[in-house]
């Protein structure tokens, strides 16, 4: 399946962005069917320019909202209209690609000046574009895609600075978008960029089967040496334009979970003083409200929380000034104070144990995760292990921070009765990758004695992992393979030839010798043969016997 044919991902672009309910929206350019839902849904009136009916008529027939006009305009630079609060370029340098002029940067120029005349005085443009030296660009396989051949469709952020500041724009934001914007995943701006733990969270899905290099890995390595040269490298840009002012809307970061099933999607936005998340679709409604539940028992259970539920949403401090609970640990294992660093963790155990609230294992041995998600465990392993009542199983480390003496929790969406604690502390260890790093995973589950557990607890993770994760997209973001993959697998059936080759040879050389042997054997036996003949010949008795033999011999011939 073609990554771009998954509709359900590409209105994520859009859904994130603030746009007043009553403007009037101008698109220019076909684009998919969810998107355009989208504008409709977040404005007053949308336009739609298509260069074709058949364009127009496919627009139609997916789209049920009263609030669109869609025109067939052939000549773009001719179009004239009321203007508009809003002028949304979103894809419409791809889209009319090799019909407005032949280099993109041309094209830009065009719908630029072409927008200015649309757009009100107040109002805004919102372009959308693949960045000429993304990453995918250097990674891709297609000779149409890479860095030197997309220059008909992708531009680089200083040529688009450029081509902005030549039509006199000089409010505008740039978003950085991953993996790009046919399938947002994740949307950084200048004042959030990604770090090496939130490239590899939100970084998801490769368009292509294969690649040069990975795409994660190479994001990863250049933000280790300057975190400002993501912005290079970005795969697409969302740019905010302000014809004439641009107010701030305070957004620093935005993330979806596009790798789950739809009733456990969710949209995260980070503010400057505050994290919201509510639900990226109508069906994940009811997992905003579990969530709220779960907030509700951290409470009764006096375990701190950030977060609150409001309006559908839920709304979490945004720490900043304060150390996560795993950056602490960490350094504790950065200055070799290893068994301080256990202490610390049997403490936490010991803390959630107490308000979790203990339940003896006899009570609900018919009646326990394990047996909910089908994990078969022998009762001798039930036993020794300390069942939760309340088992809020993503209580890791990543999920807290660590302010004035106490862990704070946050995003707590999971919830199921009857846990074991230990089993909390194998996710805060399994999600951990950093501690590994110091000390062995072998040896991390032997000194917290989780070692005899970690068969079941796998297999239960991989269950509760099934039960969350959409199938289809964790193909896709799975089916990548890179260039050095490549290289490998063809070395591996070389390899695998050449020593089918030396077996082959082998045995012909074995069937050659063996011959050869048997000749020898044969050759030992003629001259036996010969020898025991001429030592008969040679013998008296034959001499005796000759003229019986000759008389014999003419008999017969008479």
């Amino acid at each position: 399946m073609d990554i771009i044919s998954n509709r359900k991902i590409s209105k994520n672009i859009l859904q994130w962005y603030p746009m007043d309910k009553n403007s009037n929206v101008l698109q220019i350019g076909y684009i998919e069917a969810e998107i355009i839902e989208e504008l409709c849904n977040k404005t007053k009136n949308v336009t739609i320019i298509v260069e074709t009916e058949e364009q127009k008529q496919k627009i139609i027939e997916n789209i049920k909202n009263n609030n669109i006009k869609i025109k067939v305009v052939t000549e773009i630079e001719k179009y004239s209209d009321n203007q508009y609060d809003y002028v949304t370029l979103i894809g419409t340098i791809k889209t009319y690609e090799n019909k407005v002029e032949k280099k993109a940067y041309r094209r830009l120029e065009k719908f630029l000046k072409i927008s200015n005349n649309l757009c009100k005085d107040s109002g805004k443009i919102i372009l959308v574009l693949d960045n000429k030296y993304g990453m995918k660009s250097w990674t891709t396989l297609k000779a149409d895609k890479n860095i030197i051949c997309n220059q008909t469709y992708a531009l680089s952020k200083k040529l688009i600075d450029k081509l902005l500041e030549m039509q006199g724009f000089k409010k505008y934001k740039y978003y950085y978008v991953l993996p790009d914007y046919n399938v947002p995943n994740a949307i950084f701006t200048d004042d959030y960029l990604p770090n090496l733990e939130s490239i590899n969270r939100n970084f998801l899905y490769g368009a292509e089967e294969f690649e040069n290099f990975n795409q994660t890995e190479a994001y990863t390595e250049i933000l280790k040496e300057n975190p400002q040269s993501f912005k290079f490298f970005a795969n697409s840009f969302f740019i905010e334009i302000g014809k004439s002012e641009l107010e701030d809307n305070g957004i620093e970061f935005v993330s979806y979970t596009n790798i789950r099933k739809s009733k456990y999607q969710i949209q995260t936005t980070i503010y400057e003083d505050r994290v919201e998340k509510t639900y990226a679709n109508n069906e994940a409604r009811e997992h905003i409200k579990t969530i709220s539940k779960n907030i509700d028992i951290m409470n009764q259970k006096r375990i701190k929380t950030l977060d609150r539920y409001e309006n559908d949403k839920i709304i979490s401090k945004y720490v900043k000034n304060h150390q996560s609970y795993d950056r602490i640990l960490i350094e504790l294992l950065e200055n070799k104070k290893e068994n301080e660093f256990f202490d610390t963790i049997f403490k936490y155990q010991n803390n959630l144990q107490e308000k979790l609230e203990e339940i003896n294992y006899e009570q609900i041995k018919d009646n326990n995760v394990f047996i909910k998600y089908g994990v078969n465990i022998e009762e001798t392993i039930l036993k020794k292990l300390h069942f939760v009542k309340y088992g809020l199983w993503d209580l890791i480390f990543h999920n807290s921070f660590y302010i004035d003496g106490e862990i704070y929790f946050y995003d707590q969406e999971w919830f199921d009765y009857n846990i074991p604690i230990e089993f909390i502390i194998y996710r805060a260890i399994a999600y951990f990758p950093v501690a590994h790093s110091y000390i062995s995973g072998k040896e991390l589950y032997e000194r917290l004695k989780l070692i005899e557990f970690l068969k079941v607890f796998e297999e239960l993770d991989s269950k509760l992992q099934d039960e969350i994760r959409d199938d289809e997209i964790w193909q896709l973001h799975q089916r990548t393979r890179t260039g050095q993959t490549l290289l490998d697998l063809y070395q591996n059936l070389k390899d695998e030839f050449n020593q089918y080759k030396k077996i082959y040879n082998l045995t012909t050389m074995e069937k050659a010798t063996n011959t050869l042997k048997e000749n020898e054997k044969l050759k030992e036996e003629n001259e036996r043969l010969k020898q025991q003949i001429d030592e008969i010949h040679e013998s008296t008795s034959w001499r005796v016997t000759k003229p019986v033999r000759w008389l014999g011999k003419n008999l017969k011939r008479g």
